[in-house]
């Protein structure tokens, strides 16, 4: 049924077209119905739009940026603009202005960013947004601007930041997978169980190969440490990556054999789920708290050195208050996913046994 107002009262096209831009796309038509039916005057319906599309747009953004993935993406471009700037300001404006791109990418997006092309669009935006923020600082406050070495750490931040959601796609997907109806199909089961595995694997790999890359990097500061504490710290840091890889290499995810009917399909594929999600929920024992000892005697060591240099020691006790609120937020995030995966587990069981009451 044509929801819209007849051609007398429908708003002027270009008013109209503007008010759809303005509106994200996965919700654009049933909002624009809803705008089209309350629909009086042109004046009328620009009110109208300017009250409704930002309540729109920031429940959009709830959907699209949950707030554990927001703070692990600002606390990694913090890092790497922050490394060689030292200046809070410079910081915040990069970090504020790259994040609103980011967050509105997301909300607008009309699919999921799958791919290694789709996330390298998706990180256009950020990166324009701080190059916006550098030319209006440079016009307003020149001894503001980014130091070099603040944009080649900030561009090292990007990189890993691509990791990330190539990693994890959930963290700007939209719209967002519905994880409580079974596919009903064959055909759909298989490709959502080939997309896992193939996501899957992917994330597996980037994961043991950044684990094997930090345990290489962490070599340097462990041959110019200057005291006994650094050097043990860095050297379980480099343990600590090495172990990454290996742990993630031994859970590899096993493609499922051809030829299973529907039922032995989603019973296959319900285990494997069971499987990451005892992965997933005792990610805290597994992943985070072994890499709690390497962080803790960096921390002292850095706080040793600094004493040495008549400096004071907070900075260290600082950034180890940080490092545990990250882990903290991570350890919520990976709560969150693991719940996702029992509400699939779920759809899954109810399709199986219903499936065999069919039979």
């Amino acid at each position: 049924m044509d929801r819209r107002p007849t051609l007398e009262t429908r708003p002027p096209v270009l008013i109209d077209a503007v008010v759809r831009m303005l509106i994200p796309p996965p919700c654009r038509e049933h909002v624009v119905g809803d705008l089209w039916e309350r629909y009086r005057s042109p004046l009328g319906y620009v009110l109208d739009a300017a009250r409704t599309v930002p309540f729109v747009v920031a429940s959009q953004i709830r959907r699209t940026s949950p707030w554990a993935a927001v703070v692990i993406q600002v606390f990694l471009l913090s890092v790497g603009f922050g490394f060689g700037s030292g200046r809070l300001p410079t910081i915040a404006v990069s970090v504020t202005a790259a994040m609103a791109a980011l967050v509105l990418r997301d909300a607008y997006k009309s699919q999921s960013s799958l791919s290694a092309k789709q996330i390298v669009v998706d990180l256009v935006f950020p990166v324009a947004g701080v190059l916006v923020s550098q030319i209006a600082i440079a016009l307003a406050a020149p001894p503001l601007l980014l130091r070099p070495t603040a944009l080649t750490s900030g561009s090292f931040a990007f990189f890993v930041l691509f990791l990330l959601r190539l990693q994890n796609p959930t963290l700007g997907v939209v719209p967002r997978r519905a994880m409580v109806q079974a596919p009903a199909t064959m055909e759909a089961l298989m490709i959502e169980v080939r997309l896992h595995e193939r996501l899957g694997r992917r994330a597996i790999w980037i994961e043991a190969l950044t684990g094997l890359a930090l345990a290489v990097f962490f070599i340097v500061p462990l041959v110019y440490s200057t005291n006994w504490f650094l050097r043990i710290g860095w050297g379980l840091a480099v343990a600590y990556g090495l172990y990454v890889a290996a742990i993630m290499l031994r859970h590899r995810t096993k493609p499922m054999p051809e030829g299973l009917g529907f039922r032995e399909s989603i019973a296959h594929y319900r285990r494997e789920l069971v499987r990451q999600h005892g992965f997933v929920q005792t990610m805290w024992f597994w992943y985070l708290l072994p890499g709690v000892p390497a962080i803790a005697f960096i921390m002292i060591g850095a706080a040793v050195h600094a004493a040495e240099r008549g400096r004071p020691a907070w900075p260290a006790a600082v950034m180890a208050v940080i490092m545990f609120g990250f882990g903290a937020v991570v350890h919520f995030f990976t709560r969150q996913m693991a719940d996702k995966v029992q509400a699939r587990i779920d759809a899954l069981r109810a399709a199986e046994d219903q499936r065999g009451l069919t039979l």
